[in-house]
């Protein structure tokens, strides 16, 4: 898909399985494991762990290349709709736009660019994944087992999904 081209990293959703004790997770990542996904793409978290961020976003370098794809593509794709909106108005003789082509151009153009950077930058911040977060936060704290699971394509995402329904999981995950 186009919109994958915004991302840095490899596995763009994140699904968490929540269980209540350690051996039905470790079942769980088991049956998950001989769907295809590699071991790398599976993190347990433990109860009352404090340090367990880096399992929720472990490619913090695919964060990075995901801040600069985000705001470059879409503040040019901003540069090419505000020139766009800027033609039409000036094709349809809006008089502003008319008396000063040129203020109006880098006004329009400049504003356009502006909405599409901020624009990647909601792309980069995720706000999807702040469900996935959250969920293993509270488990975490509540002193329950999560699964992190990174697929990183569709098909690999469906196979995860069918196998923790078949497991009865309490399961959430992002985009």
């Amino acid at each position: 898909m186009a919109w994958q081209s915004l991302f840095g990293e490899r596995a763009t959703t994140k699904i968490a399985a929540i269980f209540d004790t350690e051996s039905a997770a470790a079942t769980a990542a088991a049956s998950i494991h001989s769907t295809g996904l590699q071991a790398t793409q599976l993190r347990m978290v433990k109860p009352y762990e404090k340090e367990f961020s880096r399992k929720l976003e472990p490619e913090t370098k695919g964060f990075a290349r995901t801040a600069v794809r985000a705001h470059t593509i879409l503040g040019a794709a901003g540069v090419v709709a505000g020139a766009l909106f800027w033609w039409l108005l000036h094709a349809y003789g809006v008089p502003a736009v008319v008396s000063s082509p040129w203020f109006s151009a880098g006004a329009i153009v400049f504003f356009a660019a502006i909405g599409g950077m901020l624009l990647g930058g909601l792309v980069t911040a995720r706000p999807d994944h702040q469900l996935v977060i959250q969920r293993v936060q509270t488990a975490t704290k509540e002193g329950r087992w999560s699964l992190v699971i990174h697929p990183r394509s569709a098909k690999q995402c469906d196979a995860v999904m069918e196998v923790l329904s078949d497991l009865k999981a309490e399961v959430v995950r992002s985009i």
